[in-house]
């Protein structure tokens, strides 16, 4: 694999913790991810010709004087693969949804949705399932989730900033943010992108090159050695990592 390459990849969910006992026996502690199974719901492709029979129909418009003609659908101009994870009721789907997921063979839609583009034309159809033995042959995955939402929290919390010194004369300003203004060259208040206090967390985070240490096909469980972003039970996308062995060992020797 080279750097930066595009590969489809699998959504799943954050199930928590264990440790698995290795041969030697080590204790290593892994992180349960649900990878899979996942419907492809879509395939796109580069021109109209490309697209797998039936998906790709021609449409029928009707012309002012009732007539009907024949028009073709245009290509998407990428190839990707769009894939559904986790089924949900019919009764909370919209219209658009339920056509959508109708057109891949299923009765309802997907609670999480993602597209992965590719370089090249991609070899699944509408309707095929991607399981977690995707995962099988990959050593390390990046791993992309929401981080855990924290609410409202001050500027030690969300960025480490240190506190003020608690000597007499500081009263109940131990943990403030201090001086925020510009007083140099210009004076023009707050700049922008100023850590301060705010909303911490809930944030789209991808951690990169986790170890896979186990890969549980029948049950599509994946056991990956480092922290995945989001409290239990959240989603997360695995993609193979953009980092491969040759990238990090030249990063080491600098």
């Amino acid at each position: 694999m080279t750097l930066g390459s595009q590969t489809i990849g699998i959504l799943g969910k954050k199930l928590g913790m264990t440790q698995i006992f290795q041969e030697d026996g080590s204790c290593v502690p892994v992180t349960v991810v649900q990878a899979g199974p996942c419907k492809v719901l879509a395939v796109k492709m580069a021109t109209a010709a490309e697209h797998p029979e039936g998906h790709r129909a021609a449409s029928v418009n009707r012309g002012k004087k009732g007539g009907k003609t024949a028009k073709t659908r245009a290509g998407d101009g990428y190839y990707a693969v769009q894939l559904g994870f986790e089924e949900k009721p019919a009764r909370l789907c919209s219209k658009p949804e339920l056509g959508h997921a109708k057109k891949a063979g299923l009765e309802s839609g997907m609670r999480l949705v993602r597209e992965f583009r590719l370089k090249q034309a991609p070899t699944q159809k509408p309707g095929d399932e991607v399981t977690a033995a995707l995962v099988s042959d990959w050593k390390h995955v990046d791993v992309t989730g929401t981080t855990k939402g924290r609410g409202w929290a001050g500027t030690i919390k969300r960025w480490n900033f240190g506190r003020q010194p608690s000597s007499h004369g500081n009263s109940v300003n131990h943990r403030t943010g201090g001086g925020l203004g510009r007083q140099q060259s210009i004076s023009k208040g707050v700049p922008k992108g100023k850590h301060m206090a705010g909303h911490y967390g809930v944030e789209k985070v991808t951690v990169q090159r986790l170890q896979v240490v186990k890969v549980d096909t029948e049950r599509n469980l994946v056991y990956l050695r480092g922290a995945v972003p989001g409290h239990n039970s959240g989603y997360v996308v695995l993609r193979k990592t953009v980092k491969n062995d040759r990238f990090v060992t030249a990063k080491t020797k600098k």
